[in-house]
């Protein structure tokens, strides 16, 4: 998904332009309870769990249902809070706010700034794994 503007026949990509955080002793934790290899497939399953729930969010939020879409975000904060995603989770957790409310503008901005967030965050937690989980 893309948040755009429409400027002289041009469209606009939106950049984050917060600084996404990760939690690395979280990391390092997973690392030191399940070892180098384990705690890497780790992280990847969540970060492919949570670029699938985003997508089921975002679908819940195209057909309206609020409640699919509020279980989704929830569970965002759930899987983004166990590998150090605190960022993501925050946002996430803004956007169950805003859905629990039925704040539809608020839905539709959190709900594109919580995209550009996972953008960020997630590659960011996969850098960090294949480089500091990957040393012998």
């Amino acid at each position: 998904m893309m948040l755009t503007s429409m400027k002289k026949n041009k469209v606009e990509r939106l950049m984050l332009t917060e600084r996404a955080a990760l939690e690395k002793t979280a990391l390092d934790t997973l690392q030191t309870s399940l070892g180098q290899g384990q705690s890497r497939e780790v992280v990847e399953r969540a970060a492919c769990e949570v670029s699938d729930r985003l997508n089921s969010l975002e679908a819940a939020l195209s057909n309206g249902d609020l409640a699919a879409a509020g279980r989704l975000a929830n569970s965002l904060i759930a899987i983004s809070r166990q590998i150090g995603l605190i960022s993501f989770a925050q946002v996430a957790g803004d956007l169950a706010g805003a859905i629990d409310n039925n704040d539809y503008v608020a839905i539709a901005s959190i709900s594109r700034r919580l995209i550009r967030q996972a953008d960020a965050t997630l590659f960011q937690a996969l850098d960090y794994v294949t480089e500091h989980l990957s040393e012998p």
